[in-house]
C-alpha cells in the first residue's frame, strides 16, 4: 500500500509539472483566449431567445437536441405563462444560455479578457459578462462534408469576433491529456473549430490551419509580417484571431 501511495504522488508531481510547462507554451502569453465549449445548460437561470421574426422569448431551458454536437432544437418553458415551447434551429436567430452548475465549476474560463473596443455591437455584452454563452444561427456543412443545414452554434470569441467568428465544435478531438482517473490536469486543446469570415463558414482542423492562412489572414499585411505562414502553430490560434482583430481595427 505504501508503495502505491508513493507511486501515486510521483505520478501526480510529473503530471502537474507537465501541465505547468504546457500552459507556458500553449500561447505566447500563456492564455487560451477562446471560451470553453459548453454542452450542458442551466434550467434555473433564465434563457434568452430571439426568433428570426424578431420575437423575444425568455424562459427556462428544458431540453436541447443535437447533431454532431450542434443544436438543432431547443425546448423552453415561458417565464411568464409557464407554457412550454419547442423551437427548431431554423426559427431562431440567436440565443443566450447559462452553463450548468457542474460545467461552470469544471470548465471555467482560462482568462479574464477585456477587449471591449473590439466587441460586436450586435451582441448583448452585458448578458455575456454575467457568464452567459452566445449561440448564433448558422447554415453550415458539418465537417465540410454534410448537406448544409441551420444549427445554433456557440461563439467562442465574443470579445474579438469583429472580423472572424469562431464557433465551438463540441465533437472536436483534443490534444493529449494527462490525468489520474477522471481528473484531467493537462492538455485538452481542441483540434477543430468552425470559423466564419465574410459570411463563409467552414470546419477548420489543426492540420489545415496553414492551408487556410491566406483565406483568414491574407488581407492584413501587418499580421503577415508578424506571423508568417511558415511559423504558424495551432496552440496560438486564439491569439492569432485576437491579434488579427486588433490590427484590422487599427487599419
Amino acid at each position: 500500500m505504501k508503495t502505491k501511495i508513493i507511486s501515486f504522488f510521483l505520478l501526480l508531481t510529473t503530471i502537474l509539472s507537465y501541465s505547468q510547462e504546457e500552459e507556458k507554451e500553449k500561447s505566447g502569453n500563456g492564455k487560451d483566449l477562446f471560451s470553453k465549449v459548453y454542452t450542458h445548460y442551466s434550467e434555473k437561470r433564465i434563457s434568452y431567445i430571439t426568433l428570426k421574426d424578431g420575437t423575444e422569448i425568455t424562459g427556462h431551458k428544458r431540453d436541447v437536441d443535437r447533431k454532431k454536437g450542434q443544436i438543432y432544437y431547443i425546448k423552453i418553458k415561458n417565464k411568464e405563462t409557464g407554457k412550454k415551447f419547442k423551437f427548431d434551429s431554423d426559427q431562431i436567430k440567436e440565443m443566450y444560455l447559462y452553463p450548468s452548475g457542474i460545467q461552470k465549476a469544471f470548465k471555467t474560463l482560462n482568462h479574464v479578457y477585456d477587449a471591449r473596443q473590439w466587441e460586436r455591437s450586435d451582441l448583448n455584452n452585458d448578458v455575456l459578462r454575467q457568464g452567459y454563452i452566445y449561440f448564433q444561427n448558422n447554415k453550415v456543412s458539418l465537417k465540410n462534408r454534410k448537406k448544409s443545414k441551420e444549427y445554433l452554434m456557440q461563439l467562442v470569441n465574443p470579445s474579438f469576433a469583429k472580423y472572424i467568428e469562431v464557433y465551438g465544435d463540441p465533437r472536436a478531438k483534443s490534444t493529449t491529456r494527462l490525468g489520474i482517473g477522471p481528473i484531467s490536469v493537462a492538455g485538452g486543446l481542441a483540434k477543430s473549430y468552425y470559423v466564419k469570415k465574410n459570411d463563409e463558414i467552414f470546419w477548420l482542423q489543426k492540420k489545415n490551419l496553414k492551408d487556410n492562412y491566406d483565406n483568414l489572414f491574407g488581407d492584413c499585411e501587418e499580421f503577415k509580417k508578424k506571423y508568417p505562414k511558415k511559423k504558424l502553430k495551432w496552440r496560438y490560434f486564439s491569439e492569432y484571431i485576437s491579434e488579427y482583430t486588433k490590427m484590422k481595427s487599427k487599419a
